[in-house]
C-alpha cells in the first residue's frame, strides 16, 4: 500500500508539470535548488559568527532564501492555479517595507529593527499554524491541488505537535520581541519587572497550553474544528503571548 502511494505521488508530481513550465523544471531540479538553498543558510550562519565575514553571511542568506522561494514558486506540485500570483502579491508588501526600512532606519536603530523583524517572523509562524489547523486538506498529502493519500494517525500527531509548538513559540517570539523593541526605544523602562510567583505562574501557563493543545485534537475535536477546537487553539496563542511578555519584561 505504501509503495503504491509513493508511485501515485510521483506520477501526480510529474503530471503537475506541463509544457508551460520553464525548460529547467524537471523531476530533480527542485531537490537541487532546495539543497543549494539550505547549504547557503548553513554558510550564512557560519559567516555571521564573525564581524569580518558578516557581509558575506548576509549575502548567503539572501541567496538561500531566494532559491527556496523561487523553487517552490515555480514548481506546480506546490504552487498551482492562483497560487503564483497570490504568493507574489503577499510578498510585495514585505519587500516594500523591507527595502524602505533598510534605507530609512539609522544604524543606531538596527537592534529595534532586527527585533521587529524577528517578532513578525514569529507571528507569521503562528498564523501559519492556525491556518493549517483550519485547512480542510490538512489530513491529506496534497500535490498539484490533488489529494494524494490520507495521512495516518502517527503522521497527523507529529503534524499536530509541530503545529502547536509553532503557535506557542511564534506567539512568544512576537510578543517578546515587541516588548524588547519598546524597551530599546525607551517606551518601556528597561528595569526588570517580575510578576509575583513567577515560576508558579509559568508552570500554570505551560500546563494549560499543553492541555488545551492536546484537547484541540482529541476529546471530540479534530482538524478543521471551527468550534471548540479553534477556541482552544486561540487560547493557546493568548497564553503563549502572555508568557512572551512576562519573559522579556523580567530582563533588565
Amino acid at each position: 500500500e505504501a509503495e503504491g502511494a509513493c508511485v501515485k505521488f510521483k506520477q501526480t508530481q510529474f503530471a503537475a508539470r506541463d509544457d508551460h513550465d520553464p525548460f529547467w523544471v524537471d523531476e530533480t531540479w527542485l531537490d537541487t535548488v532546495v539543497v543549494f538553498g539550505l547549504s547557503c543558510f548553513v554558510l550564512c550562519l557560519m559567516n555571521l559568527s564573525k564581524v569580518s565575514t558578516s557581509k558575506m553571511g548576509m549575502s548567503y542568506g539572501v541567496i538561500g532564501m531566494v532559491c527556496l522561494i523561487a523553487g517552490y514558486w515555480f514548481d506546480k506540485s506546490y504552487t498551482f492555479d492562483d497560487g503564483r500570483w497570490l504568493v507574489a502579491a503577499s510578498m510585495a508588501p514585505g519587500i516594500i517595507v523591507g527595502v524602505w526600512s533598510a534605507f530609512s532606519v539609522e544604524i543606531t536603530g538596527l537592534p529595534e529593527l532586527v527585533g521587529a523583524y524577528n517578532g513578525f517572523g514569529g507571528l507569521a509562524a503562528a498564523l501559519e499554524g492556525i491556518g493549517l489547523y483550519l485547512d480542510p486538506n490538512a489530513t491529506f498529502l496534497v500535490r498539484g491541488g490533488k489529494q494524494i493519500i490520507k495521512l495516518n494517525n502517527s503522521m497527523l500527531w507529529v503534524q499536530a505537535v509541530a503545529l502547536v509548538f509553532s503557535i506557542i513559540i511564534g506567539m512568544m517570539t512576537f510578543t517578546g520581541s515587541m516588548v524588547a523593541c519598546l524597551k530599546l526605544h525607551g517606551t518601556i523602562a528597561s528595569k526588570p519587572r517580575i510578576v509575583p510567583f513567577r515560576w508558579g505562574v509559568t508552570a500554570i501557563l505551560f500546563i494549560a497550553m499543553a492541555v488545551l493543545g492536546t484537547l484541540s485534537f482529541s476529546g471530540g475535536q479534530d482538524w478543521n474544528d471551527r468550534g471548540l477546537g479553534i477556541t482552544y487553539i486561540a487560547i493557546v496563542a493568548v497564553l503563549s503571548s502572555i508568557y512572551g511578555i512576562m519573559a522579556v519584561m523580567a530582563i533588565g
